[in-house]
């Protein structure tokens, strides 16, 4: 990662496939939409989603993620948004805010995946 002077990425990302729920936050803390979406990768400081909507940069999502047998809260900031094709976008969302319960199970999630063959 470090040895690319091109990458930005400050935190090591694994790949993994997981369906979320997110919520469109307006700035005053209101849900002014929602929708389906799947995890690309996952890094301790953010996800990298498939979306079949584009979001404009530092919008809030509410994600809900179904981690194994347990669902985990956090609120992101999208860094960036990018059309694949007409239907799908890739969508780089940075966490803001955790529970700090919600925060352990993503952790622990977050290092199983660290630990597994990489395939």
């Amino acid at each position: 990662m470090l040895d690319d002077p091109f990458e930005r990425r400050r935190a090591e990302r694994r790949y993994a496939m997981n369906f979320l729920d997110y919520e469109i936050v307006s700035s005053e803390g209101e849900t002014i939409g929602r929708g389906l979406a799947r995890t690309l990768n996952v890094s301790a400081s953010g996800l990298l989603l498939e979306t079949g909507q584009f979001f404009e940069a530092e919008q809030l999502l509410r994600i809900t993620l179904g981690l194994e047998n347990e669902l985990v809260q956090v609120t992101g900031r999208v860094a960036y948004s990018r059309p694949i094709d007409d239907s799908l976008c890739t969508t780089g969302v940075q966490f803001v805010e955790f529970a700090e319960a919600e925060r352990r199970i993503f952790q622990r999630y977050f290092e199983l995946l660290s630990t597994a063959p990489v395939k």
